[in-house]
């Protein structure tokens, strides 16, 4: 008996969802990592762009990252000068993050890498297939 070289999921939507996600996501890793930059220093800095500055348990569940985990990605960003911490002044043991300017200037270099990738991933479709993509997914995401 020959073995077929396609998924038994291969029509089903969930599988072409995930692939898709799967190469989205490939893509996006690779551009940063040519560009020398962490996809999770991304999502620190994006937090903080788009839901404002916060204290560091708040932005930990914000991005969906272990607190301890956080505080290493935070010990890095602020080496760069992308963010600060300060004590919060109602609660002496609590420390709030904000991006600075110089961390905004590299967030939206990080978006362009972003950027980047979706046009890869979206070649072979045309415009209008790419915007008829974006709002059925829309759609699905409940956005």
């Amino acid at each position: 008996m020959k073995k077929s070289s396609r998924h038994r999921l291969s029509d089903r939507v969930l599988w072409a969802l995930g692939r898709s996600s799967q190469q989205a996501h490939r893509l996006v890793r690779q551009h940063m990592t040519e560009a020398g930059v962490r996809t999770l220093h991304y999502h620190v800095l994006a937090s903080l762009a788009d839901d404002g500055e916060g204290a560091q348990a708040t932005l930990a569940d914000r991005i969906g990252l272990d607190r301890s985990d956080l505080v290493t990605l935070l010990d890095e960003l602020e080496e760069l000068k992308y963010v600060e911490r300060r004590v919060d002044a109602a609660d002496r043991r609590r420390k709030i993050v904000a991006i600075t300017p110089v961390g905004e200037k590299q967030l939206l270099a990080m978006d362009q890498l972003i950027a980047a990738a979706e046009t890869e991933l979206l070649e072979p479709l045309t415009p209008a297939e790419q915007e008829t993509l974006l709002g059925l997914l829309r759609r699905l995401a409940k956005d």
